[in-house]
C-alpha cells in the first residue's frame, strides 16, 4: 500500500476544464510514455475525441474517462474475485491483478472454440445479444443478486426507457437463449427487471437543458415514437411528441389489458420520460387541421412518424360483415378507454397472437358464458406468449388449435356459429400470408354469439398525403432507407410498426432509438453509410458449462388464482419478494465475464487483446502522489485544462459542475470527477 501525506488523505478527484481543451493530445501521449504503453488509437484509459459544430465554429476535444473512483462503486460488489477494492486513505478504485480473473471464475465463454476474433472485453452474452437493444443483463442481474438494486436500476435505464414495462410486456428473447436452461431453467430476466422497478423509489428526473439547436416533432406516443424521444431529449434536442388519442403510450395503453399492464406502471415510466423534459401534446392528430407542412413550418428540423399499426383486419370469408362481428384492435382500444361493452353468451376469438389472447381473456372478465379462440397454428407454434396461452386456459377459455375458419353463420343479420375446417400444417410467405393444408371432411360447426377477428393489423396512413412524396409500400407500410430509416421526403423519418408491421413492444423500442441516431446523425450533418461489421448473434456465442453447477430451478412467480380473477382486471402475476428476486438473480452464470465492465455506469473498465488479459484502468499515476506530483496528463496539459487533488479541494476551487459536452452523470453512483462543460451559444449550435 502506498504511504500518503495527510494532505492527500481524502477522496482524491480529478477536474477537466472543456471550454480550454484544444484537442492536442498531449495528455494521451504523455499518459502513454509514462506508462510504456506504445502508440496508437486513444483507447487504453476511455479519451473520447469530441468534434462538435461546424465551420467557422467547430469544437474540438477529448473527453476523459478515467475511474471516477464512485464513492460507493459497484465493480467492487460484483467481482468474484474480490480483486478490486477503494483505499481508505485517498479513496481511490485499485485493482489487483494477482487476483482478476484468477482465484474465481469470471466468465465461461470460449472463445476459442466459437472461433470469434473478439478480446475478452468485448464479448457479450447470448442473452444481452438476443436482446433487440442490447441491455446488460449479466450487469444488472448481478447489481440485484448483491442488493444493489438502485444501481440496477440505472443500468437497465442507460438502454431501456420503458422498464416498468418491460419487465411485465416484453417476450423475453433473453430468457430464450439464457444458457442456465442447460443445467436447469433459464433465469426469470423479465421478472428481475420489473421487480427492479417495483422496489426502487424514484424521484421524477430534472428536465435535459436543450443544448442543440434542432427541435424533432414525433407523431406517436407508443413504445417506438417514445424510445425515440428519450434517446433525442439525451442528446440535448427539444423534443415533442403528437398524440391523436386522449392518452400517451398508443397500443400499450390501448391495446394491452391492464390485468397485463396496469396503467399506473405505464404512466410511471411515461411520467419519467416527461420528466426529462419530452413534451406530449393529446388529442393531436395528423390530419386537415396538422398536417407533415404545419410542423415544418413550425420549425421542426426533423419528423419521426412512429403511429405504430392499429388498424385491425377481418378475414374475407362469408359473413364477415354480420352484425357481431369486431375488430380485437378496436374492441380493446374501447375497453382500455373505459367504454362499456356488454359481453354475453359464447364468444369466438379467430386468431392466434397475443392480441387475440389479450381479446379472450378479457371478455371472459366481461361475462362472456363461453369463451373459444381458433388459431390456424399448432398450440406449440402460437405466436402467443406461452405464459399468456396457459393463463388464459386456467381461466377456462378453450383454445382449438390448426383450425381454420371458412364461414360465419348468421340468422336475421346476427351471428349464431362459425363453420371450421381442421388444417393438416399452415405456411406463412414474407408478407404474412397463409397456406393452409386442409383435412376434407372434418368441417364443424362452432356455435357463437360474438365472432371477434384477431388475425392482423396494418397502419392506418390516412394523414400521409401521397403526393408530397412519402411512398408507401403495397403492403400499407412506409417505405424508408434501412441504413437511415428516412422517408422519401427529406427530414422526415419513420420506425416501428408503421415501417415493418406488426411487431412487438422490445422490437419497436429498438426502431425507435435507431431512428434518435438516424435523426441526431441528420441534423449534425453526417452521412450514413453501412459499416461491413460482424454480425455477431447469441448462437455464435459457445459457453462452457462448468462441471461444479448445481441445479436450481427458477424461482416461482406467483399469480393470482384463476377464480379470482376471473371476473376483475388486477395485476395477474405479482411478482418477486427482494430475497427471492435476489436468488433468482445469482442463478445467473456470468456467460462472458467482466462484470466490472458491466456495472460500471461510466465504461471505465477495459481488457487488452492478448490471452488472459487483466483488467486495466487508469490508475491516477499513483506513485506520483509520494513526490508530491499530480498525474502525469495533468503536468503534461498546455492549456491547463486538467487538474487533480483533494475531491472538496477541487470543488472549492472550480465548484461541483455536474455536467459536460458528451457526459451524462449516472444517477446511482456519484463520482468524483467534476466537469467544466463546453458551452455553446445558440448562434454556435445553429452554425
Amino acid at each position: 500500500m502506498v504511504k500518503q501525506n495527510k494532505e492527500w488523505q481524502k477522496q482524491l478527484g480529478f477536474y477537466f476544464d472543456q471550454n480550454r481543451c484544444t484537442g492536442c493530445s498531449a495528455c494521451v501521449v504523455a499518459c502513454k510514455d509514462w506508462h510504456d504503453i506504445q502508440a496508437g488509437p486513444i483507447n487504453w484509459i476511455r479519451v473520447h475525441r469530441i468534434e462538435e459544430g461546424k465551420f467557422p465554429n467547430p469544437y474540438l476535444g477529448f473527453l476523459f474517462n478515467p475511474c471516477y473512483h464512485c464513492i460507493d462503486p459497484p465493480c467492487i460488489t460484483v467481482c468474484p474475485a474480490s480483486a478490486i477494492l477503494k483505499r481508505e486513505e485517498d479513496g481511490i478504485v485499485i485493482v489487483d491483478n494477482a487476483k482478476c480473473q484468477e482465484d474465481s471464475r469470471c466468465g465461461i465463454s470460449s472463445f476459442e472454440i466459437t472461433g470469434l476474433s473478439l478480446s475478452y472485453g468485448e464479448g457479450k452474452s447470448p442473452c444481452q445479444l438476443a436482446c433487440p437493444i442490447q441491455v446488460s443483463v449479466p450487469g444488472y442481474l448481478a447489481l440485484i443478486a448483491k442488493g444493489r438494486f438502485r444501481e440496477a436500476l440505472d443500468l437497465i435505464r442507460q438502454a431501456l426507457p420503458l422498464p416498468s414495462v418491460c419487465g411485465r410486456v416484453c417476450f423475453a428473447p433473453c430468457e430464450k437463449e439464457c444458457r442456465r436452461q442447460e443445467v436447469d431453467d433459464s433465469v426469470a430476466i423479465a421478472a428481475l427487471k420489473r421487480f427492479i422497478t417495483e422496489h426502487v423509489f424514484e424521484d421524477l428526473p430534472f428536465p435535459l437543458p436543450q443544448t442543440n439547436q434542432g427541435k424533432i416533432a414525433i407523431i406517436g406516443s407508443g413504445p417506438a415514437g417514445l424510445s425515440a424521444a428519450y434517446d433525442l431529449i439525451r442528446k440535448g434536442y427539444g423534443v415533442t411528441i403528437y398524440e391523436s388519442s386522449s392518452v400517451a403510450g398508443g397500443m400499450l395503453a390501448m391495446g394491452i389489458p391492464a390485468y397485463r399492464l396496469p396503467r399506473e406502471v405505464l404512466k410511471r415510466d411515461i411520467d419519467y420520460i416527461v420528466g426529462l423534459g419530452v413534451r406530449i401534446v393529446t388529442n393531436t392528430p395528423l390530419g386537415p387541421e396538422l398536417t407533415l407542412d404545419d410542423l415544418i413550418g413550425q420549425g421542426y428540423g426533423a419528423i419521426l412518424i412512429a403511429t405504430g399499426a392499429q388498424e385491425g383486419t377481418k378475414l374475407k370469408i362469408p359473413g364477415a360483415d354480420l352484425k357481431n362481428t369486431l375488430l380485437a384492435t378496436s374492441f380493446l382500444h374501447d375497453i382500455n378507454l373505459g367504454k362499456k361493452i356488454p359481453i354475453e353468451g359464447k364468444v369466438i376469438v379467430f386468431g392466434g397472437g397475443n392480441v387475440a389472447i389479450d381479446t379472450a381473456r378479457v371478455a371472459a372478465r366481461l361475462g362472456a358464458s363461453e369463451v373459444h379462440v381458433v388459431c390456424l397454428e399448432h398450440r406449440h407454434n402460437m405466436p402467443a406468449v406461452t405464459g399468456e396461452i396457459k393463463g388464459a386456459e386456467e381461466e377456462g377459455i378453450i383454445i382449438h388449435d390448426s383450425v381454420i375458419i371458412t364461414k360465419i353463420l348468421g340468422s336475421e343479420s346476427k351471428v349464431i356459429g362459425v363453420e371450421c375446417l381442421k388444417l393438416r400444417s399452415v405456411e406463412f410467405d414474407e408478407n404474412g400470408q397463409p397456406h393452409v393444408d386442409l383435412i376434407k371432411g372434418t368441417e364443424h360447426v362452432l356455435l357463437a354469439d360474438l365472432v371477434i377477428f384477431a388475425v392482423g393489423q396494418k397502419p392506418n396512413l390516412s394523414f400521409i398525403d401521397t403526393s408530397r412524396a412519402i411512398e408507401v409500400s403495397n403492403r400499407r407500410t412506409i417505405v424508408v432507407n434501412p441504413i437511415t430509416l428516412a422517408t422519401s421526403r427529406q427530414g422526415i423519418f419513420a420506425c416501428g410498426d408503421v415501417i415493418n408491421g406488426p411487431t412487438n413492444v422490445i422490437e419497436a423500442i429498438a426502431s425507435g432509438k435507431k431512428a434518435a441516431y438516424c435523426i441526431d446523425q441528420y441534423l449534425r450533418g453526417y452521412i450514413m453509410k453501412a459499416r461491413q461489421t460482424e454480425d455477431l448473434k447469441p448462437s455464435n456465442i459457445k459457453v462452457i458449462i462448468p462441471a461444479d453447477i448445481k441445479k436450481e430451478h427458477k424461482q416461482q412467480i406467483a399469480c393470482l388464482p384463476a377464480a379470482d380473477r376471473v371476473r376483475n382486471f388486477e395485476e395477474v402475476i405479482l411478482g418477486y419478494g427482494e430475497e427471492m428476486a435476489m436468488t433468482e438473480a445469482k442463478r445467473c452464470l456470468n456467460c462472458t465475464g467482466h462484470l466490472c465492465k458491466e456495472v460500471c455506469p461510466y465504461s471505465v473498465p477495459q481488457f487488452a487483446f492478448e490471452a488472459n488479459t487483466k483488467m486495466q484502468k487508469c490508475n491516477f499515476c499513483l506513485d506520483r502522489w509520494i513526490d508530491h506530483k499530480k498525474p502525469i496528463c495533468v503536468s503534461a496539459c498546455p492549456m491547463r485544462a486538467l487538474d487533480a487533488g483533494p475531491l472538496e479541494e477541487i470543488k472549492s476551487k472550480y465548484g461541483d459542475t455536474k455536467e459536460a459536452e458528451g457526459f451524462a452523470y449516472s444517477l446511482g453512483c456519484k463520482p468524483s470527477i467534476i466537469f467544466r462543460p463546453k458551452k455553446y451559444s445558440m448562434e454556435e449550435k445553429k452554425n
